[in-house]
């Protein structure tokens, strides 16, 4: 008998791969002279990054379409060009994507595209709530780090241009794709504020 595996050798390497550069550009040139922010990096980009692509591929699953994610190369190379021409001022995150599809003779149903592009973003959403309400009740540093990745992952991914999610939500549903920019938004700004 034929066991389903949850991710392809592909699939798992692309993950690998994105996490790592993930986690240097989010700590860089933090990790040059404390390299356990790299780890901690890892972990917090474990959570954020791995949580976004994965809501949207058992999103998917869950609408019948097949799923895998894929690295995005020139993405990933941008990310670390601009962590350093910036010192690790300016974030670019596009790393990859979860590439989903019937077959090759069918579309998804604009619906089902736009429930699974927020999928992503509403994981970040929620977890950067969670981490707010930890943060108010214990104010660590580390707490305030996870919020920031989380919601600027939210913010970012909803900017309503292709092939980022939130053009996906903003063809499907104008009034959610603004409840949710309005909250990742606001999350972020806490980020500022705290």
């Amino acid at each position: 008998m034929h066991r389903k595996t949850i991710f392809s050798g592909i699939e798992a390497r692309d993950i690998v791969i994105s996490l790592m550069v993930l986690a240097i550009v989010f700590s860089y040139p933090e990790f040059l002279s404390r390299p356990e922010s790299l780890v901690v990096s890892i972990l917090i980009l474990g959570v954020a990054f791995m949580g976004h692509e994965l809501s949207h591929k058992f999103s998917a699953r869950r609408f019948g379409y097949w799923a895998e994610y894929r690295m995005w190369a020139a993405g990933l190379g941008l990310a670390l060009v601009m962590a350093i021409a910036t010192s690790g001022n300016f974030i670019f995150a596009a790393p990859g994507a979860v590439m989903f599809g019937a077959s090759l003779l069918s579309v998804p149903k604009k619906k089902d595209v736009g429930k699974i592009g927020l999928a992503g973003p509403a994981f970040n959403i929620i977890s950067a709530a969670i981490l707010i309400a930890a943060f108010l009740a214990y104010p660590a540093r580390l707490l305030l780090t996870a919020v920031a990745i989380n919601s600027w992952l939210a913010v970012f991914n909803l900017i309503p241009v292709p092939p980022l999610d939130g053009q996906k939500v903003f063809s499907w549903s104008k009034v959610i794709w603004a409840a949710a920019i309005t909250i990742a938004g606001a999350e972020l700004a806490f980020v500022f504020l705290g």
